[in-house]
């Protein structure tokens, strides 16, 4: 399938399957089953068997439907999966505040690890020539001599993505040491597990979402002041033309 007629990513099922939906199975799934009646079918293990398949079945379904590799989902299954494996094993809430703290970290590892390589991590993302029209601008920055200002803008994005990963891996951190008390497999345990992920959207990764979009923004700036082109002109053709 091609760039110009694959299908889009479904935002709100992504947000739906890889966020919500497992964080309410953890909260509310077991309240819901005795209010009807049906109390102790489910046990704490498979309430969170449940929530990981969560995110594996949407992974699955949007990659058949679009033929490609759902990130949102691989991280959404390793998050749900390993706080699983916690609960399965019975672990007490260090390790779910180590979990918490670790996937933010290899984030922020592999920016930096990916920063001096043939491609960036950030370029990657934020330079992709499916989005954006590479050729053109590379062409207009070469004409101008302005390489070294060019590869400042993505090494200002990659630093505060970096900063972004650090914020958000002590926050998880100290969230999870506050929050999740109690050991995993434990109702309890899926209570505060659910709690955690409906605060940790608020006091973690919207901020961490304003300083990437920041980082993002000042890099279409930047790029747009020395090259002269508006915004809509540094996406490809097949993206501008609607």
């Amino acid at each position: 399938m091609t760039p110009t007629n694959a299908k889009r990513e479904n935002l709100l099922l992504n947000i739906i399957f890889n966020i919500v939906a497992p964080s309410v199975t953890f909260s509310k799934l077991d309240d819901l089953l005795e209010k009807v009646g049906l109390e102790g079918m489910l046990s704490p293990t498979q309430i969170l068997v449940i929530a990981v398949s969560m995110p594996l079945a949407y992974g699955i379904y949007d990659y058949i439907n679009r033929r490609n590799v759902n990130l949102f989902s691989i991280l959404g299954f390793a998050n749900v999966g390993l706080t699983g494996l916690i609960g399965v094993l019975a672990l007490d809430g260090l390790w779910v505040a180590v979990k918490e703290a670790s996937l933010p970290a290899i984030f922020g590892i592999l920016v930096l690890a990916s920063a001096k390589t043939e491609k960036p991590l950030i370029r990657t993302i934020f330079y992709n020539p499916d989005v954006i029209d590479v050729d053109k601008i590379d062409e207009i920055v070469a004409e101008r001599n302005e390489e070294s200002a060019f590869e400042k803008l993505f090494s200002l994005a990659t630093l505060l993505f970096i900063v972004s990963s650090i914020f958000s891996v002590v926050m998880n951190f100290v969230l999870a040491r506050i929050l999740v008390t109690s050991s995993g497999g434990t109702e309890l345990f899926n209570e505060q597990m659910g709690r955690m992920t409906w605060i940790s959207y608020i006091v973690i990764v919207i901020p961490g979402m304003a300083i990437s979009i920041v980082a993002m923004w000042k890099l279409y700036a930047g790029i747009m002041k020395l090259t002269g082109l508006k915004f809509e002109e540094l996406m490809h053709p097949h993206h501008s033309k609607k």
